[in-house]
């Protein structure tokens, strides 16, 4: 289920939404690169979030910032995440409904860093989605868990619970954001999937 077999052609022409959503981190992180490497004048230049900002009205941030980063090791951390996880759902929703749902946990995510988390300082990352993906997969197996082999179940699960192990030891990492993405998949799961099989 996750493994990925195909060239990159077929990757692209069976995955476009996934294709997209990391080709435009990967070029934030490139622009990011000639415009001085990463810091909190570039990252909020191309999108980040800030609490003070968005409540002056720069609320695009709220979906902006999911497509930034806030250093080189976080992009090549988020980039398998998001390419792992992404492809099986894109392919069960259909490009569509994904590209949506993308959207949505998106925003979801970094909303709930604005509701409950005053985050001090500008903020970026893919990985609110990427719980947001998770918490899709957790909602699948507990629904049509039998659709789906033990290996890949183990696979997830074993995923989301060292990611949220790893939320909470490391300092900096925005809580709210991996439990909002989280909690926003599971939310969004039962109208996009209502017509799957």
């Amino acid at each position: 289920m996750f493994r990925i077999t195909e060239d990159i052609p077929t990757f692209i022409k069976r995955y476009p939404i996934t294709t997209l959503m990391v080709g435009i981190c990967t070029v934030l992180m490139i622009i990011i690169t000639f415009m001085g490497g990463y810091n909190s004048k570039t990252i909020l230049q191309l999108g980040a979030y800030d609490i003070q900002l968005v409540n002056e009205g720069q609320v695009w941030r709220l979906l902006t910032c999911a497509f930034g980063h806030m250093s080189y090791f976080h992009f090549f951390l988020n980039m398998p995440f998001i390419l792992l996880f992404s492809r099986p759902l894109e392919r069960i929703l259909g490009s569509k409904k994904f590209f949506l749902s993308y959207i949505f946990m998106s925003v979801f995510a970094t909303l709930m860093i604005h509701l409950f988390s005053g985050y001090p300082i500008p903020l970026a990352g893919s990985s609110g989605v990427g719980y947001g993906l998770l918490g899709m997969y957790i909602y699948l197996f507990l629904r049509h868990g039998n659709q789906f082999s033990s290996y890949d179940k183990r696979f997830v699960i074993m995923f989301t619970l060292l990611g949220f192990i790893m939320t909470f030891l490391i300092p900096g990492i925005s809580i709210a954001g991996h439990i909002g993405g989280f909690v926003g998949g599971i939310i969004l799961s039962p109208f996009v999937f209502k017509d799957c099989r």
